[in-house]
């Protein structure tokens, strides 16, 4: 893709990314952000080299020599159900001091979106606040399981579980991938392609020596609570040995982050005791852009059929128009299949601009979508939303966070 060039006073250049140019040089600009200068070779190799990392979706600001403006992205399958939609996801992104206020996110933000939809992804998601001028609306929350001692399951299992180093990565992501399959917002591995100590990986092993489960745990940064990231295999198995590594430490709780609400380990704990603390976020947290609409729909499709012929609307016949600001299709819907069509207007009709992207991955109940961002319907639109994009508590793993 040819580089962009930039009428600046200061002669700054535009370009995506290049490995073998441009690696270092990122790795710097992030170090200097985030780490005070410092690993700069550990982020070369792990956070921008040897994983997801798209250099050519990315884009770079220089001005003169010195690159002064990274915007990352990071490209990853994600899980819906039982489909996938590629997305893109933004992260690092930081202007040098003497080159702020001068709208360089801005255009690096247009550049790089436009070539998401020439490179192929459906959807886009990040962290953070200042994006919601980019058409970033919410995507999930932060839910956090917190119980105490006293709550924390006892069994008589005294499973043998060992820490989990680099040699077991390959075991490690297919067991995720294998187990994980229908979580939606999780993505698909491998992602960052390392694996060490501090991960705070915890296997165990059948009699033939293969891996069946793990949990990832490590203590918040506090030191109060011991928080488990991740969780495979037997539910009662995991909980053992995440009750014996917090009886080894000095925890005050035990909690549970970033594990998918349908996860085995989170349903077998809601027979139980524990608080759950959801923390809501108006401009900052997880948010979700929608890159190419008619993608995304086609790819949706044989989940739309599926909750169809579930519900009361499997014999209807209609169009049911979804407006999305920049972006608009139409579903054809005809006694439970479905088509996605050039957009034409219809009777029934959703109008929600940026908010469309929340509908996509599920992210809450649809009658609170259309209440908190303040979306109008037509027709029969709000029903059939109602069925089409129901809530599929989407979620991140921290593992794969960019």
């Amino acid at each position: 893709m040819s580089a962009s060039i930039l009428k600046e006073p200061f002669s700054f250049r535009m370009i995506p990314a290049d490995v073998d140019q441009h690696l270092m040089p990122i790795a710097q600009i992030v170090s200097d952000a985030f780490a005070g200068g410092e690993y700069v070779e550990e982020i070369s190799q792990t956070y921008i080299g040897n994983c997801h990392y798209d250099f050519d979706s990315t884009r770079l600001i220089y001005a003169g020599d010195e690159l002064v403006h990274h915007w990352g992205v990071w490209g990853y399958a994600m899980r819906m159900e039982s489909v996938q939609l590629n997305v893109a996801g933004i992260g690092a992104v930081f202007t040098r001091e003497p080159h702020r206020k001068q709208g360089l996110m801005t255009k690096a933000a247009a550049d790089s979106i436009g070539a998401l939809k020439e490179n192929g992804y459906d959807l886009s998601i990040l962290r953070g606040r200042h994006y919601v001028k980019y058409g970033y609306v919410r995507a999930w929350n932060y839910v956090t399981y917190i119980l105490k001692p006293e709550e924390i399951p006892e069994y008589v299992i005294n499973p043998e579980y060992t820490l989990l180093t680099k040699d077991h990565l390959d075991d490690v992501v297919e067991l995720y991938n294998n187990t994980h399959q229908k979580f939606t917002g999780t993505a698909m591995r491998p992602t960052y392609r390392f694996i060490d100590s501090d991960l705070g990986i915890y296997g165990w092993f059948d009699k033939g020596g293969t891996l069946t489960g793990y949990v990832r745990a490590i203590p918040t940064d506090d030191k109060k609570a011991l928080q488990c990231l991740e969780a495979t295999g037997e539910p009662e198995i995991g909980l053992a040995v995440l009750r014996d590594l917090f009886e080894n430490g000095e925890y005050e709780t035990l909690n549970f982050y970033t594990i998918p609400h349908l996860h085995p380990i989170l349903q077998f704990l809601r027979r139980g005791a524990f608080i759950v603390e959801d923390r809501y976020f108006k401009d900052t947290g997880w948010r979700v852009k929608v890159i190419n609409l008619e993608s995304s729909l086609g790819k949706l499709q044989p989940l739309f059929e599926r909750r169809l012929k579930r519900s009361h609307f499997k014999d209807w016949r209609g169009e049911l128009h979804i407006d999305a600001g920049d972006q608009n299709a139409n579903l054809l819907i005809d006694n439970g299949n479905v088509q996605v069509t050039e957009p034409t207007q219809s009777e029934n009709s959703v109008q929600g601009g940026p908010a469309i992207a929340r509908f996509l991955i599920g992210s809450d109940e649809p009658g609170e979508i259309i209440q908190q961002e303040e979306i109008a319907c037509m027709g029969a639109a709000e029903d059939l939303v109602t069925v089409l994009f129901p809530n599929l508590y989407p979620m991140m793993s921290h593992w794969d966070e960019y």
